[in-house]
């Protein structure tokens, strides 16, 4: 079961905590919360990962006794292992707070403070962005139920499940970002479902061939029997064309496997077969990844292709921008991320994001390349799952 919220929080401040319940209750938000003292024991600590793994938000009451506390440090951390959206509540005022809440913007509920305009501006922080933040627990459920089976295969994403999930994957500009257990998951459940596909591969491949050595007996009988034989070849035509659009998506599926290290892709082949797939999100990601990977002139074409098929989509721009700009065409990538901000503008604003561009923007007019060493190795430490930098 999944709770908007999780609240962490010290004893003392008991009585704050029931009052901030009972308003978010009214407010129809579900809401995780450890009402008793109880002694930290294996099963009673795993219902509190638990209840945080299934939160869509994890509130924080600072206090110096929740500072102070050792479970709430721990709580704390599986929080940001499982990368959960943190909104830190300022009960009481306090010192030497945590380092990942430094740089979170607080809230103040303390009792100087006017304590509805704090609860308005805590449940915009909770509902910010929440169809992402309530796909991100979903997944988050199912990754942590799948590793906890021994990753067993029956656990696996597929379909439309899958579909989305791998969009998620591409869109790195959202957060909070996914996991790395979430990227394995995701990466599994792709390889999974391919080795699935070439069993239907190899399962068509047979057909065919029985299909077409039927036909070759039927060719040395009677010519009665001729117009028969050719109904049957128009049938193994089908088939063979059939196994044309398995090996196309099979192409595509490939490059999402192998993007788990740092991979050079030169096949021309394998960039035309995603230019042909004729999806936005497949030819995207292989734009961004590829320019990640270092060839940012072999995947400049479906590049293109991703902006032609999603105009309105800021990201493509983004990808396209970024290819450019590595490759020196920095007029034509100052336009693209200028349309990235147009497109974010109408779309999600995340002025952050727009901030990054603006900043590519100027850079470049300035005749200087924004994208150094170092932004490149943190863009593929955020973006391609298990990578090391060389």
């Amino acid at each position: 079961m999944t709770n908007d919220v999780f609240i962490s929080y010290s004893r003392r401040d008991k009585d704050f905590v029931q009052k901030l319940n009972q308003a978010l209750a009214e407010k129809e938000r579900q809401v995780w919360v450890d009402w008793d003292d109880i002694p930290l024991t294996a099963d009673w600590w795993a219902e509190i990962q638990a209840g945080i793994e299934g939160a869509d938000s994890f509130i924080f009451i600072i206090s110096p006794d929740s500072i102070a506390s050792k479970v709430c440090g721990q709580e704390l951390d599986h929080a940001i292992a499982c990368n959960k959206r943190i909104i830190p509540v300022v009960y009481r005022d306090c010192d030497n707070v945590h380092k990942s809440l430094s740089h979170i913007n607080w809230l103040f509920f303390r009792d100087s403070d006017n304590f509805d305009t704090a609860l308005e501006g805590l449940l915009v922080a909770i509902d910010t962005d929440l169809d992402w933040v309530k796909a991100h627990t979903r997944l988050m459920v199912r990754a942590i139920e799948w590793d906890k089976k021994e990753r067993n295969e029956s656990y696996l994403l597929r379909g439309d499940d899958l579909a989305e999930a791998e969009k998620m994957l591409g869109k790195v500009d959202k957060r909070p970002r996914l996991t790395l257990l979430q990227s394995q998951y995701i990466l599994s459940s792709r390889r999974k479902q391919e080795a699935d596909r070439q069993h239907e591969l190899a399962a068509a491949r047979q057909l065919a061939q029985e299909t077409q050595a039927r036909l070759e007996t039927e060719e040395l009988r009677s010519k009665e029997q001729a117009e028969a034989a050719a109904k049957l070849q128009q049938r193994a035509r089908i088939i063979i064309g059939a196994l044309a659009a398995f090996i196309v998506v099979g192409l595509v599926a490939l490059f999402l496997m192998l993007r788990t290290g740092d991979l050079v892709v030169r096949q021309d082949s394998l960039i035309q077969s995603v230019i042909d797939s004729d999806d936005s999100v497949t030819n995207e990601q292989f734009c961004w990844f590829g320019t990640l990977n270092g060839v940012p002139e072999d995947v400049l074409p479906a590049c293109d292709k991703a902006v032609e098929l999603e105009p309105d989509y800021s990201t493509v721009y983004e990808s396209r921008g970024l290819a450019l700009a590595l490759l020196g065409d920095y007029e034509q990538a100052t336009e693209d991320f200028r349309r990235a901000i147009q497109a974010e503008r109408a779309m999600d604003n995340d002025e952050e994001l727009i901030a990054e561009w603006e900043y590519y923007i100027e850079a470049l007019q300035a005749g200087q390349d924004p994208f150094d060493d170092d932004l490149l190795a943190e863009f593929r430490r955020d973006n391609i799952p298990n990578y090391q930098d060389q």
